[in-house]
């Protein structure tokens, strides 16, 4: 299996992870099973592959302190946009709005740090990064 396909699943099984913990920890974070699920995973796993590159295409030259938001932005983004587009995910309450995008952000980071293969694909993209 290709390793940018394999960091992809991994990524989208991370998302799902993410999101069910926010659905079980905060009020207002409602997400439909399963088929609603599926689709709001897949969905906000391409909103937050997509929003990720551009956030950080577009604020990668206003120094390296905004640039450490990108996560932040693109996960409030594709949440939204998930939101918005699916009826497997609704986001009641501006506390679940908030305290999801930093759980789904957090356990973003926290996978990033586990050792496996989806690292060497993010560590090569970066280096494509510099190379432009």
């Amino acid at each position: 299996m290709p390793k940018f396909l394999l960091g992809w699943l991994l990524s989208l099984a991370a998302n799902a992870i993410a999101l069910i913990v926010c659905w079980l920890l905060l009020p207002g974070f409602n997400l439909s099973f399963p088929i609603g699920f599926i689709v709001a995973v897949v969905l906000f796993g391409i909103f937050s592959a997509f929003f990720s590159w551009l956030v950080f295409k577009l604020l990668r030259d206003k120094g390296s302190s905004v640039v450490a938001l990108t996560g932040l932005v693109s996960t409030f983004l594709a949440l939204l946009l998930t939101s918005l587009l699916t009826d497997g995910l609704d986001i009641d309450s501006v506390t679940a709005w908030i305290l999801g995008t930093l759980i789904i952000w957090l356990i973003s980071v926290l996978i990033w740090f586990i050792p496996g293969p989806w690292r060497n694909v993010r560590r090569e993209r970066e280096l494509e990064r510099d190379d432009d």
